[in-house]
């Protein structure tokens, strides 16, 4: 009789162990690598703008009277502004690996429940092996 009794046991451990490690690998494989995001570059080698040189006249005038003369005073000047109508630029970017942080092993509700699930499940059949073993357990 001692016989029968631990075939069956042994059968039971066997089907902890295989269920546990379908568990592990099922879980597991939910797992995604780091995406590399590819950074963009350009290279302006001639530009051309149109661009008119400006030259403006400007002047204050200042009326002021004293006793019963008025004095017109006048400034005037020119201010110039030149921009650069002919400009070459040269940029090179040479593209760099650079790794974003994007979760992308974010849980959806659904796994969540899975998981709880998996909790409630596990702890239910670490009880049941208790009193199923437990005979074996005493010392």
């Amino acid at each position: 009789m001692k016989t029968g009794g631990s075939n069956k046991l042994q059968k039971q451990i066997i089907w902890c162990i295989i269920l546990s490690l379908g568990l592990i690998i099922f879980f597991a494989t939910g797992c995604k690598s780091i995406e590399y995001v590819p950074v963009e570059y350009h290279t302006i080698e001639y530009k051309d703008r149109y661009v008119i040189d400006s030259i403006y006249n400007r002047d204050t005038v200042q009326v002021f009277t004293r006793g019963d003369t008025v004095y017109n005073n006048v400034i005037k000047w020119r201010e110039r502004f030149k921009v650069d109508t002919l400009t070459y630029f040269k940029t090179d970017s040479v593209p760099v690996i650079v790794e974003v942080d994007k979760y992308i092993n974010q849980l959806t509700k659904w796994q969540k429940w899975r998981l709880n699930a998996l909790n409630v499940i596990v702890a239910g059949l670490l009880v049941w092996l208790f009193f199923v073993f437990r005979n074996k357990l005493r010392f």
